[in-house]
C-alpha cells in the first residue's frame, strides 16, 4: 500500500539475532506514511533522508559493505529499534486519512491478517521468549498502538455523522471487531447507532450532574442514578447489537449463511432461488433466505448484485464474479437501460446509488474494460446518497456489451437485439426506414407498461404493427439493403 513510497528493499534484509515476529512488525510498519513522517532519525532504516512532511520521503538502501560488516549489522539493528521507538513516542503533526477496502478490513488486517489487538498479543508472547529484546519489543508495541490510534481516527473521520458523537463512540467501544463493523455498517445503520450514542450521552450528563451534587442524595437522586446507569447499559447493548447483528442469529441460521458464502465463492453471482437450491436445506425457503441475506448478508460480505441476486465482496473491495456477462446482464435488467436517442444514436448504461452501488460500477468497469465511468454524482442538492453511472456511448463499446449480455438478459433482451441490428445498418433508404422501426421498438419495450396508448397514438399504429416491426427477419432486411445498393451501382 505505502511500500511504493520507499526506494530499495533494505528493510527486508534479515537482522541476525532479532526475533522474526518483531522484525516483521517493524518492517511492515515502515510502509505506513506516518512511519516516514514521524521518524526522528533520518537514517533509521537506510541511508536516505526521510521527508519531514507528507510521508513521501525516500529511504536509500545501505551499501553492501555496511551489511557485510557485523558492526554495521548491529548498528542497523539499533537504528531499526530507534525508529520503532520514535514512531511509538512521536505524535502525528496532522491527521493521516487512511483508505479502507469495502470489506471493512483495517491496515493491520490487510498486512498481517489480524487486528492490532492480535499483533500486540503476539509481541507480548515474543517478549516472554526473547527477554533480551524486552525494551525493543515494548517500543514496537507502542508503535502498533500509535498506528491503531490513527486507524481509529481515520475510521471515525470517514463517518459523516460521527463528528458530534466522538466521545460517546469511543466510550461505547471501538475494538478491532467494532471498527471493522463500523467501516461496513456506519451509514446503513446510522439511526440505531446514533440512538445508542444519544442514550449514552444523556446518561453521562445525568451522572456528571449528580457527581457534582454536594448534598446528601435523596430518593430522587438515587432514582436518577439508577436510571442513568441502566440507560448506559441499554446504550452499550444497542451499540453492540447494531454493529454485530449476527450475534443474534441462531445456530441453524448461521450455518445457512455460511453455506451461502461457500456457494457464492464457488459459483459467483446467484439468485436467491438458485442459492437456496444449491444449499439443499429442507427447512429453508427462498423467501426466508432472502430475508436473512437482507438483514445479515453484509456481516458475511454478501452484497446485492442486482434485483434478486447476490454476490461476495472480497478483501480488496472487488466483487467475486465467475461469469462477468451474466453479472452485467443482471445489472442491466435491474438498474440499467438500453435505448436509441431521437437522433438515432444507440445508448446503454447502468445506474447505481450509495457506497455499494459505487463498488459494483467500478467492478463492472474494470471487468468489462469499456464504457465511461462517472462516480459520486449528486441526484439533487439535498441528497445524501450519491449516484454512480457506467455508460456506453461508442458503437464499439455498445456492441461489445450487448453481444456479451444478450444471452443472459431477461427483461431487456428485445432492446438488445434491436440495438445490435441497428449497429449493422447502413445509410440506404431501406436501412433508414428500418432504423425508425427499431427506434420505435426499443422505445415501446421501455415504456409500454406506462405509456403504451400515448406511443401508439403518436405513431398512428396498433400493437400488432409494433409486433411486426420487432419480428422482422434481419437477414431479409439486409437482402433488401444489398439489392438497393446494387441497383444504385447500375
Amino acid at each position: 500500500m505505502w511500500g511504493s513510497t520507499l526506494i530499495g528493499d533494505d528493510y527486508d534484509s534479515p537482522v541476525e539475532g532479532l526475533p522474526p515476529e518483531l522484525l516483521t512488525i517493524v518492517k511492515d510498519l515502515a510502509q505506513h506514511p506516518d512511519f516516514i513522517k514521524n521518524t526522528v532519525t533520518p537514517g533509521a532504516i537506510g541511508d536516505g533522508e526521510a521527508a519531514k512532511t507528507g510521508g513521501h520521503g525516500t529511504l536509500q538502501p545501505k551499501s553492501p559493505e555496511g551489511l557485510a560488516d557485523p558492526r554495521g549489522e548491529e548498528k542497523r539493528r539499533k537504528r531499526l529499534m530507534e525508529t520503532a521507538g520514535a514512531l511509538g513516542t512521536a505524535a502525528p503533526t496532522d491527521q493521516i486519512q487512511m483508505s479502507f477496502p469495502a470489506s471493512g478490513n483495517g491496515w493491520f488486517d490487510t498486512y498481517f491478517g489480524k487486528g492490532a489487538e492480535g499483533i500486540v498479543k503476539d509481541l507480548r508472547n515474543a517478549r516472554r521468549v526473547h527477554k533480551e529484546f524486552k525494551t525493543d519489543i515494548d517500543d514496537a508495541i507502542e508503535a502498533v498502538r500509535l498506528v491503531k490510534r490513527m486507524e481509529v481516527d481515520s475510521t471515525l473521520g470517514n463517518i459523516p455523522w460521527a463528528e458530534t458523537h466522538l466521545g460517546a463512540m469511543r466510550e461505547l467501544g471501538l475494538s478491532d471487531r467494532d471498527l471493522t463493523a463500523l467501516r461496513k455498517h456506519a451509514n446503513p445503520r446510522e439511526i440505531s447507532l446514533r440512538q445508542a450514542c444519544l442514550m449514552w450521552e444523556r446518561a453521562g450528563d445525568t451522572i456528571e450532574r449528580l457527581s457534582k451534587h454536594e448534598e446528601e442524595w435523596g430518593s430522587v437522586e438515587q432514582s436518577e442514578w439508577l436510571e442513568a446507569t441502566q440507560l448506559r447499559k441499554d446504550a452499550r447493548k444497542q451499540w453492540k447489537n447494531t454493529l454485530h447483528q449476527t450475534d443474534n442469529l441462531n445456530k441453524q441460521e448461521a450455518i445457512w449463511l455460511t453455506k451461502a458464502v461457500n456457494s457464492l465463492t464457488e459459483r459467483g453471482v446467484l439468485t436467491t432461488r438458485t442459492l437456496c437450491e444449491s444449499m439443499e436445506e429442507r427447512n429453508l425457503t427462498p423467501s426466508r433466505l432472502g430475508a436473512l441475506l437482507k438483514t445479515y448478508g453484509g456481516d458475511f460480505d454478501i452484497v446485492k448484485a442486482s434485483k434478486g441476486s447476490w454476490s461476495l465482496i472480497q478483501n480488496d473491495g472487488t466483487i467475486l464474479v465467475k461469469d462477468p456477462w451474466a453479472y452485467t446482464a443482471g445489472f442491466i435488467d435491474a438498474d440499467g437501460y438500453i435505448t436509441i436517442t431521437k437522433r438515432g444514436e444507440p445508448r446503454a448504461g447502468i445506474i447505481a446509488t450509495g457506497a455499494r452501488g459505487r463498488i459494483h460500477c467500478e467492478n463492472l468497469y474494470k471487468t468489462l474494460g469499456c464504457g465511461v465511468l462517472q462516480l459520486d454524482l449528486k441526484v439533487h442538492k439535498t441528497s445524501k446518497r450519491s449516484q454512480h453511472r457506467l455508460q456506453f456511448y461508442s458503437k464499439a463499446d455498445i456492441a461489445k456489451l450487448l453481444k456479451g449480455v444478450q444471452p443472459h438478459l431477461r427483461l431487456k433482451k428485445e432492446q438488445a437485439r434491436a440495438v445490435l441490428e441497428l449497429l449493422n445498418l447502413g445509410r440506404e433508404s431501406v436501412a433508414k426506414a428500418r432504423k425508425t422501426e427499431l427506434q420505435r421498438v426499443v422505445k415501446w419495450e421501455n415504456w409500454k407498461d406506462t405509456k403504451a396508448d400515448d406511443l401508439l397514438a403518436e405513431w398512428g399504429v396498433g400493437v400488432e404493427t409494433v409486433e411486426k416491426w420487432a419480428a422482422r427477419d434481419p437477414e431479409l432486411i439486409q437482402l433488401g439493403i444489398e439489392a438497393e445498393r446494387l441497383a444504385g451501382e447500375l
